[in-house]
């Protein structure tokens, strides 16, 4: 069985093909050149589907914004201008010819991990992506959980200082508005006025980078071990490029075990995901599986 995968980002687009154990037949990446339109952005994602479909039967693609329970509408996607209630699935599936599904891209890239990257093998696994904000994915008992209305996972909205900034959620001191990449470089810049990538500040040796390195990492111990408190998975994964700076992994893991009881620990594994870009094609092509057998 060949299946393909899309990760449908506001500044890239990337997409493959696979088998059904997740083996990568072919990929691609193009600009998603969003600022064009969404009928533009629509074109750009059936063309790169069409640079690796080789025979593919069934197609997945995780995209950002909120969905609809049935994963048939996109309701809004806020990095993607004008994609407002979008059938997205009926779209591409008549271009492309072949069933289409939908999930949100943190949840896809989550469902990567586990079945093919860093959390393979563990039947209960949540990841963290830390990016522009702070996103999620949940796998309990070896499948994907969205919740009841289908918003489960957003890791980043989990509310750590209610008078700490404002999220774009609308709530205030929000995961995301304290460890985010975009929390990040708005901390280090209040600091020196400098401008500098999250991975870069993170790694960083000044007294500006290393107060910035421990108030993120305080937040990430914080909501991972709020997390703990009501999940308990054994496996808790950080995607990301600021996940890959030096030392932070185990900065996260000194921080969580200081707030948690030892329970929690027993068997527990804080890791960086290791799949990159490729989790959320990968992800989304295994859940188009899942949700077609």
């Amino acid at each position: 069985m060949r299946i393909l995968g899309i990760d449908l980002g506001g500044t890239n687009i990337k997409a493959g093909l696979c088998d059904d154990r997740g083996r990568i037949l072919a990929d691609t990446s193009i600009p998603t050149e969003a600022h064009l339109g969404r009928d533009h952005a629509i074109g750009r994602i059936i063309e790169a589907a069409r640079r690796v479909n080789k025979g593919a039967t069934v197609c997945g693609i995780g995209v950002p914004g909120p969905l609809d329970l049935a994963r048939t509408v996109i309701y809004k996607a806020i990095n993607l201008p004008g994609w407002v209630k979008v059938p997205l699935p009926r779209l591409l599936s008549k271009a492309l010819k072949i069933p289409v599904i939908m999930e949100n891209d943190a949840n896809c890239a989550g469902v990567g991990e586990a079945v093919a990257g860093a959390g393979r093998g563990g039947d209960s696994v949540a990841l963290f992506t830390l990016g522009t904000g702070i996103g999620g994915g949940l796998i309990l008992d070896g499948k994907l959980w969205i919740g009841a209305n289908g918003g489960a996972g957003e890791f980043g909205h989990m509310v750590l200082d209610p008078r700490g900034p404002k999220c774009g959620c609308g709530q205030h001191g929000c995961l995301e508005t304290l460890a985010s990449a975009t929390a990040v470089v708005r901390r280090y810049q209040q600091l020196t006025g400098k401008d500098a990538t999250a991975r870069e500040i993170l790694a960083g040796r000044s007294p500006a980078s290393r107060r910035v390195f421990a108030e993120t990492v305080d937040a990430l111990g914080a909501g991972i071990a709020t997390m703990l408190h009501i999940l308990h998975p054994k496996c808790v994964l950080l995607s990301g490029g600021m996940a890959a700076a030096p030392g932070l992994i185990a900065a996260v893991k000194s921080a969580v075990a200081k707030r948690v009881f030892p329970l929690y620990l027993r068997g527990l594994r804080i890791a960086r995901g290791t799949l990159g870009d490729d989790a959320g094609w990968l992800g989304a092509a295994q859940v188009a599986k899942e949700r077609t057998r």
